[in-house]
């Protein structure tokens, strides 16, 4: 074999792996995205309870009912809220399944608003209706936070791209889209004037970066609600700046 044999001997070589390669590639997408889009085929449990279709990796114990009747009861405060509206949670007590769904193994759970309206709950304890934190650290406002609050709130933002566009993160501010969640997911279990003080002596129990939560854009949210008497569409309808509900709620002027 002369030298321009073995060149075109090579090319064909290099031709044949990088086409292997390619159709590699292009399975491996596909397959992720079935998962995506068809994740029960990952969840070997499942339940209907009224408009809840559940998922899990492991077995749902029948207290899941009392969780999801008290979901039911936080999200039923939304003026957003609708009896009939389908709600599909899977729960990934593997981390890498929340990771694959969510690319996020670290939240209490993540909702696909982009494709399936899915919501990706993380390790839990349906029995005691609580959820596990990564690497078993304390959960922040456990006694505000229970498993039914982090369904109720991540319902809550099916809710309000259901109401307000797909693209939400892109149209509406963090403050307003989390608040919101917050807002209802608590379901009235929040003391306004503790937490106005609070921020205005700048606890870090009121700062995302330092405590986790969403109390700050809770506070802003019904301050809008409940003392300027807002609904939740005219608030999306023209949020305003964060910047400005602050210096509001920071003075005593306006109360």
């Amino acid at each position: 074999m002369n030298r321009k044999q073995r060149f075109y001997c090579r090319r064909r070589t290099v031709i044949k792996y990088v086409k292997l390669l390619a159709i590699a590639v292009a399975l491996t997408v596909l397959a992720y995205l079935g998962m995506v889009a068809f994740p029960p085929l990952m969840f070997s449990n499942h339940i209907t309870y009224q408009n809840y279709e559940v998922w899990s990796d492991r077995t749902i114990p029948p207290q899941i009912n009392q969780v999801l009747d008290d979901a039911t009861r936080r999200l039923h405060t939304s003026d957003l809220y609708e009896p009939n509206q389908k709600i599909n949670i899977f729960f990934c007590n593997d981390s890498w399944r929340l990771w694959i769904h969510a690319f996020d193994d670290q939240s209490a759970a993540n909702t696909d608003v982009w494709l399936t309206h899915n919501i990706y709950v993380r390790e839990s304890d349906i029995a005691t209706n609580r959820f596990y934190a990564p690497d078993s650290k304390p959960i922040p406002d456990l006694i505000h936070r229970p498993l039914s609050y982090v369904i109720a709130h991540e319902g809550t933002h099916v809710m309000e791209f259901l109401q307000f566009a797909r693209p939400l993160k892109l149209k509406y501010p963090h403050w307003l889209i989390e608040g919101y969640a917050d807002y209802v997911a608590k379901a009235g279990d929040f003391d306004f004037d503790k937490n106005r003080e609070l921020l205005k002596i700048d606890s870090p129990l009121l700062d995302l970066q330092r405590s986790g939560l969403y109390r700050r854009f809770h506070l802003e949210v019904a301050y809008l609600i409940d003392k300027k008497g807002l609904t939740v569409k005219q608030i999306f309808a023209n949020p305003p700046h964060e910047k400005d509900l602050l210096t509001l709620l920071k003075s005593d002027a306006i109360f």
